[in-house]
This record gives C-alpha cells, structure tokens and sequence, in this order.
C-alpha cells in the first residue's frame, strides 16, 4: 500500500470530531480541488512522499499506536487495491474504521468492512465535473443510514446551490435523515473561524433545512493547530 505518514491525534471533523484516533494517510488521488488542505498527497511534484507498505505492517502500525478509532484517508483511499485486505485485518483487531472519500469511486469488497464511510463530494469551488451523481447514487443505496455521513465543503451561495440540488435530486437524504455535515472551507476560513462559522449557521436557518438531519461542524484540528501536519 502507497502509505504517507500513520500517526495519532484526535478526529477533527464529522460526527466522531474529538474522539482520539488513528489515521492512515494514502498517497495518490483522482481530483485536483482548488482548496485542498493535503495537496502533497497528489504527487511527487507536489512534494509528496510515501513507502510502500505491506498491508500486515500497516495493521501492526495501527496497532502499536494504540486507538481503537482509525481513519483511512488521503489523497483518496479508495484507490488502494489492497483498501479490503486491510480493513479485514483491522476489524479482526476490532477497530473501528472511517473511510474519508471524495465519493468518486465505489470499492465494492470494503463497503461491509467499514463502519463509517465519510463522504465528501464536491461542489462547484473544488473544481469543475467533481460530482460523479453514479457513485453517489450507488453509496447512498447499498450502504445502511448508520454507516454514512455526508460532508461538504461550503465555500460561498454557488457551492449551497448545487449542494441544494443534489439533496433534491436524492430524497433518500431526507427520508433516511441521513447527517448532512457543512464545513467551511479552511483557507477560507482560518483568519476568523466564528465568522465562517456563523456564516453557515445563519444560511440553514433557512425553511430548505427544515426536514433535513443538517449540522455546522469546523474542522477541529485547523482551529487548534492551523495547517500543521500529523495533526
């Protein structure tokens, strides 16, 4: 497996943020968005590096760290052809595992393995033609409601749009109220977190949230550590 970096920390985004956990960083992936946080993972020219890692030395890194919670992320994790084997390895230790995904790639075999799958498609301001409305369709019909969280990334009234018309386009997300995550957009939003914070506070008091399981959630580690790294 393409492995950037294991380290410890606490979850800073989504419904588990503050839980101590684990994360695996991959390297590699398919999109290129324009806010990107861990542009380093998308190739050597971007600075990144990585070690090809066996999926048992994986396991035991995970292990040895300690935290029940693990985060398997990137880049784009589903991209690792050996994701299933390791997350087979980690459940039989009795991890609990997230999956961070841009939702572009449907790995079939890891989809039971997975407890949470954290699914981030994004809107208009990562870049162009990022929505892949197949895949979204598939994850949000063969995965159990318990086994999902939407969470995108609002940086101004286009990205609301669009996130307006893809909730119209699937009433799964208000049927099953299904968590539905808003998040500034980090460098956005790092000079004055509260501002952007209140900023999407006041946008779902809006009637259109009305029937929705809808939460404004930061990105915990930028606010206590900025963009350091390992955090």
């Amino acid at each position: 497996m393409n492995v950037m970096e294991i380290y410890r920390s606490v979850q800073g985004e989504g419904t588990l943020m503050g839980v101590p956990t684990t994360f695996v960083r991959f390297f590699a992936c398919n999109l290129r968005c324009s806010w990107c946080d861990t542009k380093y993972s998308w190739s050597v020219s971007e600075g990144g590096t990585w070690e090809s890692i066996p999926v048992q030395e994986v396991t035991e890194r995970v292990q040895a760290l300690g935290a029940r919670h693990v985060v398997l992320t990137g880049g784009e994790p589903t991209l690792q052809k050996e994701l299933a084997k390791l997350a087979r390895q980690l459940k039989e230790r009795e991890h609990h595992l997230t999956i961070e995904t841009n939702t572009t790639v449907f790995p079939d075999a890891a989809i039971p393995l997975i407890d949470l799958w954290s699914l981030s498609p994004k809107l208009s301001s990562a870049g162009e033609n990022y929505l892949r409305y197949p895949i979204i369709e598939r994850f949000l019909e063969e995965l159990r409601p318990d086994q999902q969280q939407w969470k995108f990334v609002i940086r101004d009234e286009i990205d609301e749009h669009l996130l307006r018309e893809l909730l119209n386009r699937y009433p799964l997300f208000m049927e099953r109220r299904l968590p539905i995550i808003l998040q500034p957009e980090g460098d956005l939003a790092i000079s004055d977190y509260p501002a952007a914070l209140a900023y999407l506070a006041e946008r779902v008091r809006d009637s259109f949230w009305n029937d929705y399981f809808v939460r404004v959630l930061p990105q915990l580690h930028v606010i206590v550590w900025g963009r350091k790294k390992l955090v």
